[in-house]
């Protein structure tokens, strides 16, 4: 056995110890692995880059900021020239990208031909000076204000954890053996050689040690040698923004770098994603990596400068990095002269994972040297490289399916990771023992809901495969306990799942391979009440071939772990549980093929359909599901994808990232359908549906609920869900209040909470109080889930977050529908299953035009919706000209209120207007939707149609050419 937890296991000697599995440290250990030595490396963490190297902004930096003759400069350019060759053996992502140091004026300019001057004495090739206009064509999202540029064609960007873990499981694979949680405590000279002792006693004897500690390396260097080492930890904060972000840089963009660093940069990442940072203050505590209100607020403002769009808007996560600031401002890297065989890999801030690869390449050769140790035979430089569902095209999909039929069922919907590169992290060569580890290895957990939908999963799958109960798994390090029990039988269960899909007693059997002979007429996507209903509505409007497409392997959607009865009055006039109301809707679906356990990865345009408008092409779908991967052909599609809850990265949160954060829906999955308790004691932030049932359910299982808090001054959820949740439970509910900070640097140890401005609503500095809790729970709101539909081209709504519809729930791409949750958030199922009926009938009429050969642009205007005054976002946005029946407008107030009037009209081009419908509501709220049925037959072409909500008395319209349509109150 090569890797180890803690001491069990490791021998009493080695030839080399490494300390350390940080990039430098993994970088030296594949290149002492060319060498006929023994070696092992020593990690304190669970995990390998568990310090600078895992918050870290990812660039591979050409080499022209050095000071010229320094070991900066030396093993940057050397580095740099590496991780080409290194990124093809290891097979860890590496995307030369570029860089530009931009300038704002004369001074800037002159600095920068300064750095051109030094990147040339450095060896230094492809610097060149651009004008600001010649900046921006490469850039076009750059300020006006940048009037110059240093071009660095060198300039590279990677992934840092995977360039370490890459390397490490490389060195493993030749030979070197790892310890994991495995702290050192003590350096000592123990002869020729040292002794290494380890915070639980254990000692181990090496002939050389490579200090490669990080932070922590000067005190290891410093137990030895009289030359002493003194690093300064500078913390850096940054924001990482959603990869469906609209702003989009290819470059990495610096500015021009100061004494403190090379400052606040913008750049992408390999995994498409944007961010901006990083921070530069000096701290005393080396390990924390709490982020900070004021240091989040300086990035952005930094980041302005060079991206004047920069904001909090689209970030999905921040974090902190601590780097290595030693006193003579340069890497000590070597022998001290009076500690033979004592070899540092110290004081590595940037451009430290430049210079990994070069590092790794002497140290180990030096350690070589002295130890009088010749090259190893049969040393393999290659690894084989990771395999990604979500970078494979059509025909690899189908194939490592039909290998693997866990590669088909998707964990990770926002990354596209599998359930085949969960299990592979967990029984490799460096087996994943925490649950970031699994996060950082597949990027499970790593997209915009945060790990909101897939958390559960993962700790099921963990359990299945390693016998690990829930409340023993870790998310990071020891004391990072993910919940605080489970059910007795909770891994048994887990080992022992079967192949069916269930809802509650109707079973969906999987087929054993997929049907797709010819084009359906609908496939709707996604099992939840809108889809469910959809589909049957398909059916029952004449649609002969009907797919039912549902990433669960159990239909229903949220309503699976809506335990909660208060479901069904409106649809089937009795009250019933989620699950009852999932059984009723699915029970309709006879004659309608239902695949559960299916992903739909993608929808295009079929290539050869349509006609010269695309009006009558079929649409192809990806989707990929245990049975295997396949494309299936539509004639009309229905979106009913549901929504996401808003993550913990998106609310902007500084503080510590301990275990114990969990959002609502999360939490209800875990209780639910997992039989997990999150944790003992909660504070929710957010008075949403979700959280305030939450409430009451972490109550009923024995936890203590500290309170609720909103930052709104009014309730976000049903006014019945706060009397039976926190009313009649005496769960405190705090208005205008938010959480500021979280602290625990394992498990949550308790939140700041701040009064929030009404006004302005943000908090209010000098009101922050500490509260004591280990959960944190999230009832933030919901969020459309549209990737499909954007990448389909679907014009989107900024005010829904779904799609732009008219009253057939059409969208901006012939053929494509949409419904539910995923056009715009409901407080009622029933609600949401009636917007499917209408959805599945539309796209059924569709599909038959469709095969009749007569679907085509209509042509038919469709008159604009607009909210006015009072009012959120109004659905449909668009009403065709020629609709003669009523149409329903859909919107939620926009503030609490009492006795008004809610009214909607036609308003002409010069701005005179006809009421279409008006009725009083003493109380309206914007927890509960609001609805009016109007009809513009008659009509004489009005500019737009508007919903607004004012104080009583009715305002009266004026008559634009047609009498006014009078509605009722």
């Amino acid at each position: 056995m090569t890797c180890f937890v803690g001491s069990a296991g490791v021998r009493d000697s080695y030839d080399v110890v490494v300390v350390g599995a940080g990039v430098a440290g993994c970088c030296c250990a594949r290149e002492l692995a060319r060498y006929d030595l023994d070696v092992l490396v020593l990690e304190a963490g669970d995990d390998i880059a568990c310090g600078a190297t895992r918050a870290n902004s990812g660039i591979v930096h050409g080499g022209y900021d050095p000071e010229p003759g320094t070991a900066k400069a030396r093993y940057n350019v050397a580095g740099s020239k590496l991780f080409p060759r290194w990124a093809d053996e290891l097979g860890f992502a590496y995307v030369h990208n570029e860089s530009l140091v931009v300038g704002f004026g004369d001074e800037d300019e002159a600095a920068l031909a300064g750095l051109l001057e030094r990147g040339r004495a450095n060896g230094v090739e492809g610097l060149s000076i651009i004008s600001g206009d010649e900046a921006r064509e490469l850039e076009p999202a750059l300020s006006p204000e940048v009037t110059c540029a240093l071009r660095v064609s060198t300039g590279a960007i990677c992934d840092p954890y995977e360039v370490a873990f890459a390397s490490l499981e490389n060195a493993v694979e030749n030979g070197v053996s790892v310890a994991f949680d495995a702290r050192v405590s003590r350096l000592a000279r123990e002869g020729e050689g040292f002794s290494v002792t380890l915070v639980d006693g254990k000692v181990i004897c090496a002939r050389a040690v490579v200090n490669a500690a990080g932070v922590h390396s000067d005190e290891l260097h410093n137990q030895l040698s009289a030359r002493k080492l003194h690093i300064t930890p500078v913390r850096g904060e940054y924001n990482l923004y959603d990869n469906s972000l609209e702003t989009h840089f290819s470059r990495t963009v610096f500015q021009v770098p100061t004494a403190a660093g090379k400052g606040v940069l913008v750049s992408p990442t390999v995994h498409d994603n944007l961010f901006v940072g990083p921070s530069a203050v000096a701290q005393d505590d080396k390990d924390a990596l709490a982020t900070t209100a004021e240091g989040l607020a300086a990035v952005v403002a930094g980041a302005k400068r060079t991206w004047p769009g920069a904001s909090m808007r689209g970030v999905i996560t921040n974090f902190t990095g601590v780097r290595a600031k030693g006193d003579t401002h340069d890497f000590v890297i070597g022998e001290p002269d009076d500690v033979s065989g004592l070899f540092d890999i110290a004081c590595l801030e940037s451009p430290g994972l430049s210079s990994a690869p070069a590092i790794g390449v002497d140290i180990a050769a030096r350690v070589a040297a002295r130890l009088g140790a010749g090259e190893r035979a049969g040393f393999e430089p290659r690894r084989e490289p990771r395999r990604r569902l979500r970078h494979m095209d059509a025909e690899q999909r189908a194939e490592a399916v039909a290998a693997d039929s866990a590669w088909g069922h998707v964990i990770c919907r926002c990354n596209e990771v599998s359930e085949a590169e969960v299990v592979r992290e967990l029984h490799g060569t460096l087996p994943a023992l925490c649950l970031d580890a699994i996060k950082w290895r597949t990027a499970a957990t790593m997209g915009r809901c945060h790990g909101g939908f897939c958390t559960p999963e993962l700790i099921r799958i963990i359990a299945r495969e390693t016998g690990l109960r829930p409340s023993e798994l870790e998310k990071r390090d020891r004391g990072s306990w993910m919940v605080s029990r489970e059910r007795p039988d909770y891994v048994e269960l887990a080992q022992a799942e079967g192949n069916a899909s269930q809802v509650d007693g109707v079973s969906c059997e999987r087929e054993d391979s997929a049907s797709v002979a010819g084009p359906y007429d609908v496939v709707v996507v996604g099992g939840g009440a809108a889809g469910m209903a959809a589909a049957a509505a398909a059916r029952d409007a004449g649609a002969a071939r009907v797919l039912l497409a549902d990433r669960e392997t159990t239909l229903g959607g949220i309503m699976r772990q809506c335990v909660h009865n208060g479901f069904g009055l409106k649809r089937f006039s009795e009250e019933l549980s989620g699950p009852e109301f999932a059984v009723r809707e699915a029970a309709r679906l006879d004659g309608v093929e239902v695949w559960p356990g299916t992903s739909v990865l993608g929808i295009e345009r079929a290539h050869g359909t349509g006609g010269a408008d695309g009006a009558s092409a079929l649409r192809a779908l990806e989707l990929v599901r245990p049975e295997g991967a396949c494309r299936v052909l539509a004639r009309a599609v229905v979106l009913a994808t549901g929504s996401r809850e808003r993550g913990f990265g998106a609310l902007g949160i500084a503080g510590d990232r301990p275990s114990g954060i969990y959002t609502a829906g999360s939490a209800q999955a875990l209780i639910n359908l997992q039989g997990c308790l999150p944790g003992k004691r909660a504070v929710i932030l957010g008075s949403g549906d979700i959280g305030l049932i939450m409430a009451r359910r972490m109550t009923l299982e024995g936890m203590e609920v500290e309170g609720v808090y909103e930052l709104l001054a009014h309730p976000s959820g049903l006014r019945r869900n706060i009397v039976q949740c926190l009313d009649d439970f005496q769960i405190p509910l705090h208005l205008s209040h938010t959480v500021v900070a979280t602290h625990g640097r394992t498990r949550l140890e308790s939140v700041d909470i701040a009064e929030v401005d009404p006004a302005t609503r943000r908090p209010i500095p000098g009101t922050e109080v500490n509260v004591e809790c280990d959960t944190l729970v999230l009832s933030c709101g919901l969020i459309p889930e549209n990737e499909l539909a954007r990448e389909a081209g679907v014009e989107l709504c900024g005010g829904t977050g779904g799609a732009v519809v008219d009253e057939l729930l059409a969208t901006s791409v012939p053929g494509i529908f949409a419904c539910g949750n995923a056009l715009h958030v409901h407080d009622l199922a029933d609600l949401a299953t009636g917007e499917g009926d209408v959805a599945g009938a539309s796209a059924a009429a569709w599909a038959a035009s469709v095969a009749a050969g007569e679907a085509r642009a209509d042509g038919v205007h469709r008159i604009p919706v607009r909210q006015g005054e009072g009012v959120g976002a109004v659905v449909p946005q668009l009403v065709r000209e020629d609709e003669g029946g009523a149409v329903a407008l859909t919107f939620r107030p926009g503030r609490v209120a009492q006795n008004v009037v809610i009214e909607a009209v036609a308003v002409a081009a010069d701005g005179t207007e006809v009421s279409l419908k008006s009725r009083r509501a003493r109380v309206a709220v914007p927890a509960e939707m609001e609805r009016l049925e109007v009809s513009v037959a008659g009509l004489a072409a009005p500019d737009h149609l508007e919903v607004r909500m004012v104080d009583a008395p009715v305002r009266e319209a004026t008559a634009v050419g047609t009498p006014a349509l009078k509605g009722g109150e």
